[in-house]
């Protein structure tokens, strides 16, 4: 004889069992879509410890906005450096971070002049022999804009705006 008791035991499991799979779905969705990202910074790395001796990487960003660049933030010797990978050629740059500008003294720039809604990417390029941050961002129109800054100075060198 079935009771009301172990007919709501039954359903309770089944409502378990559905989260469950949910939940899991979810993180197997969210992996297999981050997978080429995650590889690529894999490549990234190898690239950089081989090429550019360095290692203890802390940061990764990808910058497609004319050509593709890959930068990684790490150490060299002992000291803070940025590996910047062109991905076409994989021609590798190596810069001291104490050298010019740091990625978070760009990013509190951007949010203090422009206070944008968003920041969707910022990341090292090179721009003829220079390197420069480039800053996407959306600005409380809801438009796109671009900041370059120069490397070393720290200044502004181009904004594209209302995109």
């Amino acid at each position: 004889m079935v009771t009301k008791q172990n007919n709501h035991k039954w359903l309770w499991r089944i409502i378990l069992a559905a989260l469950i799979v949910l939940i899991a779905g979810t993180g197997f969705v969210f992996y297999k879509s981050m997978h080429p990202y995650n590889a690529l910074r894999s490549d990234a790395e190898k690239i950089a410890t081989k090429s550019a001796d360095a290692k203890d990487f802390d940061g990764f960003w990808w910058n497609t906005r004319d050509k593709s660049y890959l930068t990684l933030s790490g150490k060299r010797k002992n000291k803070p450096v940025y590996v910047v990978i062109a991905r076409k050629t994989g021609k590798v740059n190596v810069v001291l971070q104490a050298s010019g500008s740091t990625r978070n003294s760009i990013l509190r720039k951007v949010w203090t002049k422009y206070s944008p809604k968003r920041v969707l990417n910022a990341g090292l390029r090179l721009q003829g022999k220079r390197l420069v941050w480039d800053v996407g961002f959306i600005d409380k129109s809801g438009n796109l804009n671009y900041a370059s800054y120069d490397y070393r100075s720290g200044n502004l060198r181009k904004l594209i705006s209302d995109l």
